[in-house]
């Protein structure tokens, strides 16, 4: 008998992990080929003067219409039987569509293309919700962004093949397309049969009879819980953005650089190629948390991108580099806010949230497609109009989401930033507990200590910092947006005791606090007794000390090694350190204990690596 994953998480590794990213590989391949065939024999009969430009917007259309006929049915199947289950299904119904393509294009029936072009919506209309929402259920939380990653990346490089493919096939090179379609369709049916069955987590009920009902019901649920809300519309300004610009990449293709076929097909690929090396370094930067931080970086990438192509059309260059600059930036837009719906919806309405969404999105690239027919046939806009109207709506988008989250953005370009300048091997994060309060007590090396472990940690730390630091010229920008807490003996005692307790506090009230308890940064490399105001902070607490150990800064630019601070040349970029996590101390450790227990910590890094904060001041000191 096979068995359930309902309770065995898998890693991303996995068969069954893979068999899904391969079924959704063939199905998006065979989705663009599909769409971009009938979307160029529509935009041939355009440039020959036999159509109308509504006449591209309807082939667009008729794909995101089953979204939203058919998103509650979809949700209600994913919640009601095994998501496992409908992924078969749904490619089994693909097989068939295909089937009707291949009759369609035999007979070379317009209108039986159209019908299927609707028909491949409505496959994939039912299949996302099981797709998406099945990543909770068999994969630890942990691997939810790196496999949305994976994911995004799967999808996009199956775009690249579908889109480049469906040039080749207009051309005539390969006969008839449906037998290619067909045979896809039947690789992706066997694909399904080697993911996991999982077993239905929702509760039977009726199925909805109504397409537009409890789609707005699911989405005032999701209205009432603001970050679950702002993650679907992002997702719907997401793709309602991005159907704009496939309609726009195509005409602008044609129009503007005078692409035949089958250099359209590899512009739009460039654009897949970057949405998926955005959307694998989205996954890697998340490392085990979903990473809001990098929305608004995709958003600025968006802006800049769009604005290129608004002012330099006419540049095959300039186009090239910016669709492909355009889907990095999407990557890092899009896995962040899936990862989010995933993780935090409800899992037995799981299905129904991600439909709703669907609804949301479709309804939203529906209207956009009509959008475009209006500013380009009654209106009269050019291509390069349209890309300065696109860069105009993400210019608002992204000064809310700074406004909305400067703290999560500060964390992501901290990240960034301290990955390229310094090589990080951590070891004990699992000491750090993933929810509720608890004091991380750390030796202090280098004026990006806190910095550091904020890059390390995939939770937000309040850092207690010495007042000098925290209103130095690098540090205090992101010290202020990170909420740190500073702090000088020159407060006074009572002072001093009153912002100790406070931290206290926010332990209690479930936050990580981090202190650098030798109450001031090394000027030997070597580790000085600690201060008792650890244990003001931890007084009458219940939660945790963590002993965290930074080993070889000692050297580093930002170091006090030779005498100076900044004023030195890297050794090396990125330059290697490692931190240390132990195992929780009690509340009521005192200083002297949790000193020992770092000490420990460092003992362990030299024995095993030897010392590089020793190595580090050597040169120095024998000159």
């Amino acid at each position: 008998m096979t068995r359930c994953i309902s309770q065995l998480k898998l890693s991303c590794s996995s068969l069954s992990f893979r068999s899904l990213l391969a079924t959704q590989f063939l199905g998006a391949f065979n989705d663009n080929l599909f769409k971009t065939i009938v979307s160029l024999l529509v935009l041939n009969k355009l440039v020959q003067g036999d159509a109308g430009i509504i006449y591209l917007s309807l082939t667009a259309a008729l794909f995101f219409l089953p979204y939203i006929l058919f998103s509650a049915i979809a949700g209600w199947l994913s919640d009601r039987f095994s998501k496992s289950d409908m992924v078969r299904w749904t490619k089994e119904l693909e097989f068939f569509v295909m089937a009707i393509g291949f009759i369609a294009f035999v007979q070379d029936s317009p209108a039986g293309l159209l019908v299927c072009v609707f028909l491949m919506g409505t496959q994939s209309a039912l299949f996302s919700p099981s797709k998406l929402g099945m990543l909770p259920e068999m994969l630890r939380l942990e691997e939810l962004s790196r496999a949305n990653g994976y994911l995004e990346f799967v999808i996009f490089t199956a775009i690249i093949f579908g889109t480049a493919m469906a040039g080749f096939a207009t051309s005539g090179s390969f006969g008839n397309p449906g037998y290619l379609c067909v045979a896809v369709a039947l690789l992706g049916v066997v694909a399904s049969f080697f993911v996991a069955p999982l077993r239905a987590v929702g509760r039977r009920s009726a199925p909805p009879l109504d397409p537009f009902g409890p789609n707005i019901r699911n989405l005032r649920e999701i209205y009432r819980d603001t970050p679950l809300w702002l993650s679907v519309l992002g997702i719907a300004f997401f793709w309602s953005i991005g159907a704009l610009f496939q309609l726009n990449i195509l005409l602008y293709a044609k129009a503007s650089l005078h692409f035949n076929d089958l250099q359209t097909s590899l512009l739009l690929a460039s654009m897949g190629i970057g949405i998926g090396c955005g959307s694998i370094f989205a996954g890697k930067t998340s490392e085990g948390k979903v990473e809001l931080g990098l929305i608004p970086i995709g958003s600025f990438g968006i802006i800049l991108f769009t604005t290129l192509l608004g002012f330099f059309a006419q540049y095959e260059a300039v186009a090239y580099v910016s669709v492909f600059g355009l889907g990095v930036s999407s990557g890092f837009f899009i896995v962040p806010l899936n990862a989010y719906l995933q993780e935090f919806s409800p899992t037995e309405k799981r299905g129904s949230y991600i439909a709703a969404s669907n609804f949301l999105s479709n309804f939203g690239m529906l209207f956009f497609s009509f959008l475009f027919w209006f500013f380009t046939d009654y209106c009269a806009f050019h291509s390069s109009t349209l890309f300065l109207f696109m860069a105009a709506g993400a210019l608002g988008v992204t000064v809310y989401l700074v406004r909305l989250m400067p703290e999560t953005l500060a964390r992501c370009i901290n990240w960034i930033v301290l990955h390229f300048l310094y090589r990080m091997r951590r070891e004990g994060t699992h000491h750090v507990p993933k929810e509720g309060g608890a004091l991380l007590v750390c030796n202090h090396v280098t004026y990006v200590d806190a910095m550091l472990l904020l890059a390390a940690l995939p939770r937000p730390v309040r850092f207690i910092m010495y007042r000098p630091i925290y209103e130095s010229f690098f540090v205090a920008p992101i010290a202020r947006l990170m909420k740190a807490v500073p702090i000088s003996s020159k407060d006074g005692r009572e002072k001093l005791q009153e912002t100790l307790l406070q931290c206290g506090e926010q332990i209690e009230e479930g936050e990580l606090v981090g202190i650098f308890a030798e109450g001031g940064l090394s000027r030997t490399g070597e580790m000085q007794p600690f201060k008792s105001g650890l244990e003001t902070i931890m007084r009458d607490r219940s939660q945790p000390i963590i002993p965290v150990y930074l080993a070889g800064l000692w050297g580093s630019i930002f170091s006090h090694h030779g005498g100076t601070v900044f004023w030195k040349v890297p050794r090396k970029i990125p330059y290697p350190v490692q931190i240390l996590f132990g195992e929780p101390l009690p509340p009521e450790s005192t200083a002297a204990e949790v000193e020992e227990a770092v000490r420990l910590l460092g003992e362990r890094a030299t024995k095993r690596d030897g010392d590089p904060q020793q190595k580090a001041a050597l040169p120095t000191e024998s000159s």
